[in-house]
């Protein structure tokens, strides 16, 4: 017997193996353009790829999936769900959400009793990862398509998503620096050596907003854990965190929230390829909610 959703969510969300499993979730992989070669992100050697990265030439790239990568991903839905509710990268970043429109109208001639709901979750990594991971906990349990659906928007309207950079080289050379351009620029310039840190969520219109910048990145994740514990307060935070080869860092800011927050969950996870192309090794981004 079928379930009544299944969820569907990129890979820069980073979900980790065991969630994906737990809830049975869908993930449709970016692609990673390499000295010409294209790659799903998701069959990268992680290790391979920062080597490449850090001679900082001919610096790889990223794509979107394609129509029809996504439509295998609403057929895979089709074959265990009524319906779906797939969530994407913010589609200032990415041409992912548009690419699932289209291959939602297709899935709909195949089956016209189906219901999916493509979200642009305006974020991206550890803003987009507890969004899905929420709608995906409500669709394992049963819930129906439209409580799905209702608390995925939820969700994605609460989030903060905050990032923090050991350089913005890379994502200049991907042209996502958007308002932070002039601190790219800076940092190109003079090698002032100053990290940054912007938000990226729904608040921000799924662009780029200018937080913060810091001598170093501990700095920078203070900040982070300052911002949470002034939004959430005495309720329970629920987040991750995602990062760029930078393990120790994760861990460290992971330990600054759970002695200041009651974290309810926080995942932490290693971004893929897409991720480390568009940010460069040594990114960390934190999103959370409140409830």
């Amino acid at each position: 017997m079928k379930r009544p959703v299944a969820v569907i969510v990129d890979g820069p969300a980073a979900v980790p193996a065991d969630v994906i499993e737990k809830y049975d979730m869908g993930i449709v992989p970016l692609h990673a353009i390499v000295d010409g070669q294209d790659y799903p992100e998701n069959t990268v050697d992680m290790g391979w790829l920062y080597e490449r990265l850090r001679e900082k030439q001919a610096v790889p790239t990223t794509s979107a999936p394609s129509v029809g990568e996504i439509l295998c991903a609403y057929e895979w839905a089709a074959s265990r769900a009524e319906s779906a509710v797939s969530i994407h990268m913010t589609s200032v970043f990415s041409k992912g959400y548009e690419a699932a429109l289209e291959a939602r109208k297709l899935a709909l001639e195949k089956y016209p009793a189906m219901q999916i709901e493509v979200v642009d979750s305006c974020t991206v990594e550890a803003g987009e990862m507890p969004i899905a991971i929420e709608a995906a906990a409500l669709a394992m349990d049963s819930a129906g398509f439209d409580e799905v659906v209702r608390r995925t928007y939820e969700v994605r309207d609460a989030m903060c998503s905050l990032y923090c950079f050991e350089t913005l080289f890379y994502r200049d050379k991907g042209g996502r620096t958007y308002k932070a351009k002039p601190w790219a620029e800076a940092e190109e310039h003079s090698g002032n050596g100053f990290k940054a840190m912007i938000g990226v969520d729904h608040s921000t219109g799924g662009t780029v907003q200018l937080i913060a910048r810091g001598r170093t990145k501990k700095q920078l994740m203070r900040k982070m854990v300052h911002i949470a514990v002034e939004r959430v307060g005495d309720r329970k935070l629920y987040g991750a965190i995602v990062h760029a080869n930078a393990a120790r860092d994760a861990d460290c800011l992971r330990s600054m929230l759970e002695s200041e927050l009651q974290c309810e969950a926080l995942f932490v996870s290693p971004g893929l390829a897409a991720t480390a192309i568009q940010n460069g090794e040594g990114f960390v981004t934190f999103g959370f909610h409140a409830a």
